[in-house]
């Protein structure tokens, strides 16, 4: 990972934040789905982790809103990424994705956070 990449994520992040804000207010459900999102990928492959974080059937809406905000942050779309079986090897991908979900957690420290 790099940070320098990090540093150009996170005011993207912060705008795709801003959209899920309610009067500049987040809920903090969103900060638990962005801290857990890297210890999974870790545990279980990124695949899996994009898996899980999308099934319509067994997440929540706000769950799918975080990968679909950090995949956005790299212009990529998680379906085309779970259908493509090659990109469990990709590791350059993955890094990306990381990245994205390291920005959205330090941008999100910087919105008011309240459980709804």
């Amino acid at each position: 990972m790099n940070k320098k990449n990090i540093d150009k994520l996170i005011p993207k992040a912060m705008k795709e934040l801003s959209k899920l804000a309610k009067n500049g207010v987040i809920d903090k459900k969103y900060q638990g789905y962005l801290a857990s999102f890297g210890p999974t990928v870790i545990a279980s492959g990124i695949v899996k982790t994009v898996t899980i974080y999308i099934d319509e059937a067994k997440t929540n809406k706000k769950r799918k809103e975080v990968t679909n905000m950090m995949f956005s942050l790299i212009n990529e779309n998680p379906k085309e990424f779970i259908k493509d079986g090659k990109n469990n090897l990709n590791y350059t991908l993955k890094n990306k994705i990381l990245e994205a979900n390291i920005a959205c957690k330090l941008a999100i420290r910087t919105f008011e956070l309240k459980e709804e």
